[in-house]
């Protein structure tokens, strides 16, 4: 799939597109928007990582 496709699919902007690319910080909506997409958790598609 292509990012296009994604940003599409999910009803994102491109700007929320150009932070995932850049991981930069989106919001949880647009993750939420990104699953149900992709019809994954959100597990599928993030980790969380303890501070170090």
């Amino acid at each position: 799939m292509k990012k296009k496709d994604l940003r599409e699919a999910a009803g994102i902007s491109t700007s929320s597109m150009a932070k995932l690319g850049k991981n930069e910080n989106v919001t949880t909506d647009v993750l939420v928007k990104i699953c149900k997409a992709l019809k994954c958790d959100i597990s599928d598609i993030m980790e969380i990582k303890p501070d170090e």
